[in-house]
C-alpha cells in the first residue's frame, strides 16, 4: 500500500511533545497499518466484510484495550498514545479503525461502573480480542438525543426484560457483548418518559430475545458490521445491570466524552491522509515538468489546509491530556471532534478537487476518506448538536 508520510508536527516535535511511550505505540501503529496490503483495505470497504482477523491481530498488539490499567490485561497506556494510534490506523483506512474505537468506548463503563464480578468476565476476554464489543445508545427516533431513547427495561423476577431497536450500531453485526440503554419502568417512582429512568446494561449475543435486525450497506463507514439491534422481550439477568438503575445517561455521556476524542483523532488521520495524497500529486505532476504548485493560489490553499489539519490535531491532542489528567472535558472533547471531522471533510473535498478524476480511484484511498469523514460530521453527536452544547456551556 502507499506509505503515509509523517505529519510535520509529530515529525518536528517528537523530542519535546510526545513521551517515549507515545512513541513506542506510535511506531507499533505505523508497523501494523502499513503491514495490511491495499487490496485488504480496498476489499473490506467495496465488500462491506468485517475483518475479524485484523481485530484480534490487533488487539493482540495491544491496541484494543490501550489506555486501560494493566488489572484486567490492559495496555497501561495513555489516551494521547490511543489518539495517535487511531489517526495513523485512519490515515492509512486500516479497516478496523472504528471498532476498534467502540471497542474501547464500550470497556470504558465497565472500568468506570462495573461489578468485580463484570469486570472478570468481560475485561479479560476484551483485552485479547476474544470478545468484541458494541454501544447501543442510537435510536430511529431519537438520534443524537439521549433523553429521547424509547426502549424499555422491566424487572421481572430475576431478570431484566428489554424491549426496543437500536440502530446505526458499529459493530453490531459482530459483536459478543453490548452496552445498551433503556427506561427502566417504573423506576423511584418515576414516570417512563423521565431520563432520570434511564439504565445501563451489558447485553450478550446470545441472551433470549436479542436479534440482529437490518444491515446497512452505507455510502461511508462500511467494513464495520453496522446494523440494527432488536430487543423482544430479551431477558438480561439482573447481575448484567451496569452501575445503578437511572444512571444510564452518566455511563453515555462519561464514555461518549472520550470517545469524541477518538473519533477527532480518526478525523485528524483522515485529513492527514488526503492531505498526503494532495502533496504527492503536486510533487510528482512538478517532477514531470507539467505542474508548478507554487503558482497562482494552490500553494496559498494548500499551507491552509496544512494549517487546518494541524489545528485539529493539536486540539485533539489537547482534550486528550485533559483525560490522562482526570478530567474528561466533555466540552473540550466537542470541539475537537466538530474541528477534525470538519477539516476532514474540507481536505478530502479539496483532494478530490485537486487530483481530478484520479481522486475517485479507491487506490489513492482519498474517496473513501470522502465518504468516511461526511460519517464522521454525523455519527457521536452531530457537529449541530455539538456546537449547541459548546454554546449552551458558554451561555451557562
Amino acid at each position: 500500500m502507499l506509505k503515509a508520510e509523517v505529519s510535520p508536527f509529530i515529525e518536528n516535535n517528537e523530542s519535546s511533545v510526545f513521551s517515549s511511550q507515545q512513541l513506542y505505540w506510535l511506531g507499533k501503529a505505523k508497523a501494523f497499518a502499513e503491514a495490511i496490503p491495499l487490496e485488504d483495505i480496498i476489499n473490506a470497504d467495496t465488500q462491506n466484510v468485517f475483518r475479524r482477523d485484523l481485530f484480534e491481530a490487533a488487539c493482540q498488539e495491544g491496541f484494543g484495550d490501550l489506555p486501560f490499567p494493566t488489572t484486567y490485561g490492559g495496555s497501561g497506556g495513555d489516551y494521547v498514545s490511543f489518539c495517535l494510534v487511531n489517526e495513523e490506523f485512519a490515515r492509512c483506512c486500516v479497516p478496523i479503525m472504528s471498532s476498534l474505537g467502540v471497542h474501547v468506548l464500550c470497556q470504558e463503563p465497565i472500568y468506570r461502573f462495573g461489578t468485580p464480578e463484570q469486570k472478570d468476565r468481560y475485561l479479560p476476554l476484551s483485552s485479547s480480542g476474544k470478545y468484541l464489543a458494541a454501544f447501543g445508545l442510537t435510536e430511529p427516533g431519537a438520534g443524537s438525543d439521549t433523553a429521547a431513547i424509547s426502549t424499555t427495561a422491566r424487572l421481572i423476577g430475576g431478570e431484566y426484560v428489554l424491549n426496543g431497536t437500536k440502530t446505526f450500531i458499529t459493530s453490531g453485526g459482530v459483536a459478543d457483548y453490548y452496552i445498551v440503554m433503556a427506561r427502566l419502568a417504573g423506576f423511584d417512582g418515576l414516570v417512563d418518559s423521565d431520563a432520570r429512568s434511564i439504565t445501563a446494561f451489558i447485553v450478550e449475543r446470545g441472551f433470549p430475545g436479542f436479534e440482529i435486525g437490518q444491515k446497512f450497506d452505507m455510502l461511508g463507514m462500511r467494513g464495520y458490521s453496522t446494523c440494527e439491534l432488536v430487543f423482544n422481550d430479551c431477558r438480561v439477568p439482573k447481575d448484567n445491570l451496569l452501575g445503578q438503575p437511572g444512571w444510564g445517561r452518566k455511563v453515555a455521556l462519561s464514555s461518549l466524552g472520550k470517545g469524541r476524542v477518538t473519533i477527532a483523532a480518526q478525523a485528524t488521520g483522515w485529513a492527514q491522509g488526503a492531505l498526503d495524497c494532495i502533496l504527492r500529486h503536486l510533487r510528482q505532476g512538478h517532477a514531470e515538468g507539467h505542474l508548478d504548485p507554487a503558482m497562482g493560489g494552490l500553494a496559498s490553499l494548500v499551507g491552509e489546509l496544512a494549517i487546518l489539519v494541524e489545528a485539529a490535531r493539536v486540539l485533539t491532542h489537547q482534550a486528550a491530556r485533559k483525560i490522562d489528567n482526570g478530567d474528561t472535558d466533555v466540552v473540550l472533547a466537542g470541539m475537537a471532534k466538530v474541528q477534525a471531522t470538519d477539516t476532514a471533510m474540507t481536505v478530502a473535498t479539496e483532494a478530490v478537487s485537486i487530483i481530478g478524476p484520479h481522486g475517485i480511484n479507491p487506490q489513492l484511498l482519498v474517496e473513501r476518506i470522502f465518504r468516511d469523514a461526511k460519517a464522521g460530521q454525523i455519527y457521536e453527536g452531530t457537529n449541530q448538536i455539538q456546537r449547541m452544547l459548546i454554546a449552551r456551556h458558554l451561555l451557562q
